[in-house]
């Protein structure tokens, strides 16, 4: 399924590649800024009015709640957006290391199809800084995060998605560690 989602151009790189992230992390960052990445997409080859859509996370160990998301934010728009939180925000914010590094993370978030410009979120009071920079019509996130971020609506449209039930980073990583 997640083939599927895969950036054609990035598609036959992958396969090989799926065993070791650092060369696919090197491959987009020699083609790409390390801290926006998206290949052949952005701003610059946006059809007029455009309706762009911005949501943020930590997408550590990607599993299918991830995906989902992503999916869905990307149906309510024309261009996505994605904020992956850096490593020293993530432990401020969770009180833990993610897994998986920044770089690896973002590396993983651009190569799905309905992603077009991936960016690092280095901190929680930068997000109305993010919609502006991005122009932004939707902000989307997680019902986890219901009314927090109700201030935005000022600049852009807030919608909470539903999560996806019975999954979660935090639990798929208690259960790896458990059965070790």
């Amino acid at each position: 399924m997640l083939g599927a989602l895969l950036d054609p151009a990035l598609g036959p790189l992958l396969g090989p590649l799926l065993g070791d992230v650092d060369v696919l992390v090197a491959l987009i960052a020699a083609d790409h800024d390390a801290r926006t990445v998206g290949p052949g997409r952005g701003p610059d080859t946006l059809a007029p009015m455009a309706r762009t859509v911005i949501t943020f996370g930590t997408f550590d160990v990607f599993h299918v709640g991830h995906l989902k998301v992503i999916q869905r934010a990307a149906e309510l728009g024309d261009r996505l957006v994605v904020g992956v939180s850096a490593d020293e925000l993530n432990l401020r914010k969770k009180d833990r290391e993610p897994v998986f590094s920044e770089a690896e993370r973002m590396a993983i978030v651009a190569a799905l199809k309905p992603v077009d410009e991936v960016f690092l979120e280095e901190s929680l009071e930068l997000k109305r800084d993010y919609i502006l920079k991005f122009s932004a019509d939707v902000l989307v996130m997680g019902d986890d995060w219901e009314g927090r971020f109700d201030e935005f609506r000022d600049v852009c449209e807030v919608v909470y998605l539903p999560r996806t039930p019975a999954i979660s980073t935090t639990a798929l990583i208690e259960k790896i560690s458990s059965a070790t």
